[in-house]
């Protein structure tokens, strides 16, 4: 009865994990593809003879969900768990794997996720490694490993690798931990709970809020019913990201639901053949339907000063428009807000810049001690002394020489662009703030939204900004023309240093604004070419 009950727990256990793998591996792909898998055989588990499976481990049934976007299929997770040893020593070892599979601006675009944990059966985390691929780009690893308390943290960006700890208290849970946390603890309509979870994505642990909605009747995948507790589901290190748990009696979450871009992500659990079905060939093009019509702006990137009117249509625009040198908000109700939107001046004194390290520092996705940055930063620069020309110098070096304007890599560090001169509007952002740094000027990431002339569209889109002259300065190297006009809309900024939030968070506000924001121009003030 002990076996059955432990069986029991694994089963739903390894069902939340593929769930929660699914969701965030979905997630990982679209927030980072906001701005600007390959369908494959799973790889087979090596069989043992019965008694090998008895004296080491023992393969419990596979776990197979499908993931949706409203009607398009872009993807399918599936898990595996075994059990090692005996008694007090045994462990319990699960692997999930999620395979997206999407189209951006036409081209193909494949991601995948491996999860792998080693756990006490009590649901106690031991170890954990985490891998996203997304050719070209290297893969990013991370492994971790509790020893004295301390999560022990290894990462691996373009071959590099950085070692890192996290305290590991005794109430900080698995990745796995939800369902057996319903499990443990039932919930009731109208009740509330939270505990703290790894993110292996973040290599942090998050703060979980779950409000307990209603008990109603769900609908599956193939128009399968069940009665189903409505779960709301918060993380700390999402925020606003709110996805939707339909929890059995029994303690399984069959389907999940996650606003995304104005439409809903969903994933369901399905069967191995149903998963694995070919996908209908109208893969989701992210690129393309994320796109806010507007009525055309002329020159919009040399303008001098652009009005617009930003609704919001479940929420204040005013939270997610920051206010910043070239950015002026002014609430007009509940939903709308007046956005002014200003051509930075170029500076023209430089004092000694007083700005917090983590803006001239290398980072693991800002590698500006690369040789290669390095390399490039010179020859960008040559022999100019004056920083504000050096920075518009790296702007039109990366222009120029990132020629291959490829949209299938979500984000890679500095150091791979630095090699495969490759990429989107993310690799020329990310290129430019470590050159800028390798040559000694504060600079930071920003994302946001890009008027687009051949569409009369904005689109999600990353920048970069230097720090002279006591204020933060807009680049723009996707452009290339010596600093951006009022043709942005800036939604967040960020340092991209080990301290700031998780790289992925900068990206949230395009993720809440994004299918649910409107732009209407109200006034524009054409500029003069720089």
């Amino acid at each position: 009865m002990r076996f059955r009950k432990n069986r029991m727990m694994l089963t739903r256990r390894r069902s939340w994990l593929t769930m929660r793998n699914a969701v965030l591996g979905a997630s990982l792909c679209l927030l980072r593809l906001l701005s600007g898998c390959a369908e494959q055989p799973v790889p087979a588990v090596e069989t043992e003879s019965p008694q090998q499976q008895q004296a080491t481990a023992v393969q419990e049934k596979e776990v197979w969900q499908v993931i949706y976007v409203n009607d398009q299929r872009i993807g399918y997770a599936r898990s595996q768990t075994q059990r090692e040893g005996q008694g007090e020593s045994q462990i319990v070892q699960q692997q999930s794997d999620s395979y997206l599979k999407l189209k951006r601006f036409g081209q193909d675009l494949n991601l995948e996720t491996h999860l792998q944990t080693k756990e006490t059966p009590g649901g106690e985390l031991l170890s954990y490694m985490f891998e996203m691929q997304n050719p070209p780009a290297g893969a990013t690893v991370s492994e971790g490993e509790i020893r004295d308390g301390t999560l022990q943290i290894k990462t691996k960006v373009a071959n590099q690798v950085k070692q890192s700890q996290l305290k590991w208290e005794s109430t900080f849970h698995s990745p796995s931990y939800i369902e057996q946390f319903f499990q443990q603890h039932p919930m009731q309509p109208g009740e509330e709970q939270s505990f703290s979870m790894l993110l292996p994505e973040y290599n942090k642990v998050t703060r979980v809020d779950l409000k307990a909605r209603e008990y109603k009747q769900t609908e599956l995948y193939g128009g399968a019913q069940a009665e189903c507790l409505h779960v709301e589901m918060n993380q700390s290190l999402l925020p606003g990201m709110t996805i939707d748990l339909y929890v059995t009696r029994e303690g399984k979450i069959p389907k999940t639901v996650a606003d995304f871009l104005g439409s809903a992500m969903i994933t369901y659990t399905v069967s191995k053949e149903v998963a694995l079905e070919a996908l209908s060939g109208k893969e989701l093009d992210l690129a393309v339907q994320t796109l806010i019509k507007v009525k055309p702006i002329p020159g919009a990137h040399q303008t001098e000063k652009v009005v617009y009117e930003i609704t919001l249509a479940d929420g204040d625009p005013t939270s997610v428009l920051p206010e910043s040198e070239t950015q002026e908000v002014k609430k007009l109700d509940v939903h709308r807000a007046r956005l002014t939107v200003r051509k930075a001046a170029a500076p023209q004194a430089f004092p000694e810049a007083k700005v917090d390290a983590e803006y001239l520092q290398p980072t693991q996705f800002l590698q500006s001690d690369d040789p290669r940055v390095i390399e490039h930063a010179k020859q960008a620069v040559q022999s100019e002394t004056n920083p504000w020309k050096q920075a518009v110098l790296m702007e039109k070096y990366v222009r120029e020489h990132l020629r291959k304007k490829n949209f299938s890599t979500a984000l890679a560090s500095a150091a791979e662009v630095a090699k495969n001169m490759e990429g989107d509007c993310t690799e020329h952002a990310v290129l430019l703030a470590a050159m800028l740094r390798a040559m000694k000027l504060p600079s930071r990431v920003a994302v946001g939204l890009v008027y687009i002339q051949s569409r009369a569209s904005f689109g999600g889109h990353m920048w970069t900004e230097v720090y002279l002259d006591g204020r933060w300065i807009p680049l723009d190297a996707t452009l290339g023309q010596g600093g951006i006009g009022a043709g942005h809309i800036k939604l967040a900024d960020s340092s991209l240093s080990e301290n700031a939030p998780a790289p992925l968070a900068i990206f949230l506000p395009i993720l809440q604004a994004v299918g649910k924001l409107s732009i209407e121009v109200v006034e524009t003030t054409p500029g003069t070419t720089r």
